[in-house]
């Protein structure tokens, strides 16, 4: 009686620590890559511009949400943060109007249950 009751709480053990280590589904942070595009590729000051970052190495999409913050790089403005809308293919995107010419530093946020990966690009607006 003795023995079944330390297998069942070693069980019971072996099952709470699998299921608190699966939130990342064995994510590795380091394979994930992230591109950013604008459409139209040139962007302008007053133009709506549609931003897109293609996310590649995730193990599942499901999931995962996309924040695209935007800052101008010398710090002079407030940041803009957006949320992304998938589009398939690992791609999210959000549209912004910029009001000033110059220096972006875009920072695309990707979370995905306890995982949160910051990937920083720039983007020179005419």
């Amino acid at each position: 009686m003795r023995r079944a009751i330390i297998l069942l709480v070693l069980a019971g053990l072996w099952i709470i620590a699998t299921a608190c280590s699966s939130g990342r589904q064995g994510q590795d942070p380091a394979k994930i890559k992230v591109e950013l595009s604008t459409d139209p590729v040139t962007v302008q000051a007053g133009q709506k511009v549609k931003l897109t970052a293609t996310i590649a190495g995730l193990v599942k999409e499901e999931g995962a949400n996309v924040q695209i913050d935007i800052r101008k790089s010398d710090n002079s403005l407030l940041p803009d943060t957006k949320d992304a809308q998938t589009v398939g293919n690992g791609q999210y995107s959000a549209e912004k109007t910029f009001d000033k010419p110059g220096a972006y530093s875009i920072y695309i946020h990707l979370y995905q249950g306890d995982l949160h990966i910051t990937k920083k690009k720039e983007l020179e607006v005419s």
